[in-house]
């Protein structure tokens, strides 16, 4: 099978291929005709997309008949890589989280810690499978260090939980002590991400393609899209990883995260 990625950072790459699945619908005179109105090309209100009801679901039959994968990255603080390259991504699995939280946080009273899995129950069932990806390395390194530099979210909730101690500890920090900062490159199967999710990542194209078209910038558009995936991912999926040596600490006031830890047990070291 021909694998053809769609990768967000590539911007005059995938807005130079929209011709080849797409031509038919966005036409030379659809182009001309927001050259002459200059609308406003929003990806969340279509008003200025003439006949959007059937522009957009051709858009998106294209757009995911063409593309064999959406490139994302994830976010996360392993204790190590290997297993990435072996199984894969795997989903959410808040039973091996909250015996981490345990084994982590065992000098905390016992009813403390598990009175915040308890109030978590509803949480752990609703995401339980889930595992989430960007479009974009940078936007993780500059907008969501946090995942990088404490880990699983769901650890973090649960060690936000626990409330401080006297010495006033913030229990979430102590993650930091665990596991490696790490980014991984992985091509998502295009029929592993919902459908809801195709629509939105269209729309976004479809706003930068109008956009140019019109001749109108909005000034926005700087964040990637989410793919949220509610399955396994397989191992051969697994491009690469690194570990950023420089990272924003939403959690310290925006300040540079260092990070001393640069390789793994999969990059050396």
């Amino acid at each position: 099978m021909n694998t053809k990625v769609f990768d967000w950072r590539m911007r005059r790459n995938w807005l130079a291929s929209i011709r080849h699945y797409a031509g038919h619908v966005l036409t030379v005179e659809l182009r001309q005709h927001l050259s002459q109105e200059r609308p406003k090309c929003w990806s969340d209100d279509f008003a200025w997309l003439p006949d959007s009801e059937y522009v957009l679901p051709e858009f998106v039959a294209g757009l995911t008949s063409y593309y064999t994968h959406f490139k994302g990255f994830h976010g996360c603080r392993p204790l190590k890589l290997a297993s990435y390259y072996e199984r894969g991504l795997l989903g959410q699995d808040s039973e091996l989280l909250c015996d981490a939280f345990r084994e982590i946080f065992s000098d905390v009273p016992k009813e403390d810690v598990d009175s915040a899995i308890k109030q978590f129950a509803d949480r752990s069932d609703r995401e339980r499978g889930k595992m989430w990806l960007v479009g974009s390395d940078e936007f993780l390194v500059k907008q969501c260090g946090h995942y990088l530099i404490q880990g699983s979210e769901y650890l973090m909730a649960l060690a936000a939980h626990l409330g401080r101690p006297l010495s006033g500890e913030d229990y979430r920090f102590r993650l930091r002590n665990y596991g490696i900062p790490t980014i991984l490159e992985v091509d998502v199967p295009v029929g592993l991400v919902p459908a809801a999710q195709h629509v939105e990542v269209a729309k976004m194209i479809l706003s930068e393609w109008g956009q140019l078209a019109a001749r109108r910038p909005l000034g926005f558009g700087g964040e990637p899209p989410c793919y949220v995936v509610r399955q396994d991912i397989p191992p051969d999926c697994v491009q690469g990883h690194y570990h950023p040596k420089q990272i924003v600490d939403p959690h310290q006031g925006n300040r540079p995260y260092i990070n001393g830890l640069l390789t793994c047990d999969v990059c050396g070291g």
